[in-house]
């Protein structure tokens, strides 16, 4: 497989730069976790099987996760045809009910209310994150969402479209 990572630090990069060829996305586990800092997004496309995968790394606090996740899909042309895995087991920060609610509208005003049936595999071991995509999950069953103890597992229920 091959990983395009993208680069949402917009600085002084000129555009060639802001795209970087990896052979597969970086394999962050409890024993050799990314460096937290700075607190970031980092995101890497399948671009054979269409998954997008997110890593939420550090104390990333709403308005900065919320801007880093728009810019990302400024990047993605044809972001659409992606499924998701979100890695947010190195996640410091408070990801909560307002931020899915931001992101969800905005996700929803970016395709004008026809948004793409695509699932996403959130991987955290926080429970009370864990209780909250289920509650999201009840009250609207338009997304499809699931939450894994591990990137395997999100990978696997993403890769099984029945």
């Amino acid at each position: 497989m091959a990983y395009e990572k993208l680069d949402n630090n917009r600085g002084n990069m000129s555009q060639k730069h802001k795209r970087r060829m990896f052979s597969a996305p970086l394999n962050y586990d409890l024993n050799t976790p990314p460096v937290l800092n700075p607190p970031r997004v980092e995101c890497y496309l399948d671009k054979e099987t269409f998954i997008r995968h997110m890593v939420y790394i550090g104390t990333l606090h709403h308005d900065q996760l919320v801007l880093q996740v728009f810019d990302i899909w400024s990047q993605i042309p044809d972001l659409e045809k992606y499924d998701n895995i979100i890695d947010m087991r190195f996640h410091n920060g408070d990801v909560g009910w307002h931020t899915v609610k931001e992101i969800g509208k905005q996700w929803n005003l970016r395709f004008e209310g026809r948004r793409p049936n695509k699932r996403t595999a959130f991987v955290s071991n926080h429970t009370t994150f864990t209780i909250l995509i289920k509650a999201i999950q009840a009250f609207a069953p338009e997304h499809t969402f699931q939450v894994f103890p591990s990137e395997q597992k999100a990978l696997a229920w993403l890769q099984n479209k029945t």
